[in-house]
C-alpha cells in the first residue's frame, strides 16, 4: 500500500509540472501586453520664435502729489489735502474721470533730531501720491505744468503705455509663430528630415511701459513720447518625421 501511494503522488507531482512548463511555453510564444514593448520616443525639432510690434501710446500714466514737513501733524495734513484737492482739480478739468486716479501712496513721516539726546521729535513729513491714467498723451507736459502750478512738488514718474493691446498683441503673435515654422524648416532641410505638426507650444509676453524722467516747472512742460513695444516670444516642439 505504501509503494502504491508513494508511486501516485510521484505521478500527480509530474503532472502538475508538466502543466507548468506547458504554460511557461505558450507565455513566451504569446506575450501578454506586460511583455510589449515601449513605444519609440518621438523625435523633435523645437525652436524658438519671437514677434515685436511697436505702436505709439495712447495712454500717460503719471504718479505725483504733495509732500510737506511741518512741527505740527495737523498743519502738515491741511496743507497736503489743499494742495492735493487743487492738483485733482487740474485733472478733473481736464476730463480725466475719477476712476482713473487711484492713490498709491499716503503716509506720515515722524522725524527726529538723533544729533540730540533722545532723538526728540522736531516734525512730521505728510506724503499724498496718487496713479492719474491721461489722455490724450500730447497734453500730458501742458497738465503736468498745472500740476505743479497748482501745488504738485513730486513727480515719481510717467510713463507711456497702450490702452487695449489686444491688436498688438495678435500681430506680434502671429509673427511669432511665423519666425519659430520658418527655424524649423530651415532645420529640417539642412538635417534631411520631414517637418511634422506641432507638438508642445509656449508663450510669453511682455509690454513694459516707456518710462520718461520728467522735471518740474518749466521743464515739465516738454515730454518726449516714445514708442512702446509688445513683444511674443514662442517656444515650439514639431514632430519630425
Amino acid at each position: 500500500m505504501r509503494q502504491s501511494w508513494l508511486a501516485g503522488g510521484i505521478a500527480l507531482g509530474m503532472i502538475a509540472l508538466l502543466g507548468s512548463l506547458l504554460v511557461a511555453f505558450a507565455s513566451m510564444r504569446n506575450p501578454g501586453p506586460a511583455a510589449a514593448q515601449e513605444p519609440a520616443t518621438q523625435r523633435v525639432i523645437s525652436v524658438n520664435g519671437e514677434g515685436r510690434v511697436s505702436l505709439p501710446p495712447d495712454t500717460a500714466v503719471i504718479t505725483l502729489g504733495a509732500e510737506l514737513f511741518d512741527p505740527d501733524p495737523s498743519t502738515a495734513q491741511r496743507e497736503v489735502e489743499r494742495r492735493m484737492d487743487a492738483i485733482l482739480a487740474v485733472f478733473r478739468q481736464a476730463g480725466v474721470p475719477d476712476q482713473n486716479i487711484t492713490t498709491v501712496t499716503y503716509t506720515i513721516w515722524v522725524e527726529r533730531d538723533w544729533n540730540q539726546p533722545g532723538g526728540p521729535v522736531v516734525g512730521y513729513r505728510v506724503t499724498h501720491l496718487v496713479e492719474v491714467r491721461f489722455q490724450p498723451v500730447e497734453r500730458v507736459g501742458e497738465v503736468l505744468s498745472r500740476s505743479v502750478q497748482a501745488g504738485a512738488n513730486t513727480i515719481q514718474g510717467i510713463s507711456f503705455t497702450l490702452s487695449n493691446p489686444a491688436t498688438a498683441l495678435r500681430q506680434a503673435r502671429e509673427l511669432a509663430v511665423r519666425d519659430a515654422r520658418q527655424k524649423a524648416e530651415e532645420l529640417a532641410q539642412l538635417t534631411g528630415v520631414r517637418l511634422g505638426s506641432p507638438l508642445r507650444i509656449s508663450e510669453s509676453l511682455s509690454s513694459p511701459p516707456i518710462p520718461v524722467s520728467v522735471g518740474q516747472g518749466a521743464e515739465a512742460r516738454a515730454v518726449p513720447v516714445g514708442e512702446t513695444t509688445v513683444t511674443v516670444s514662442v517656444s515650439i516642439d514639431y514632430a519630425m518625421q
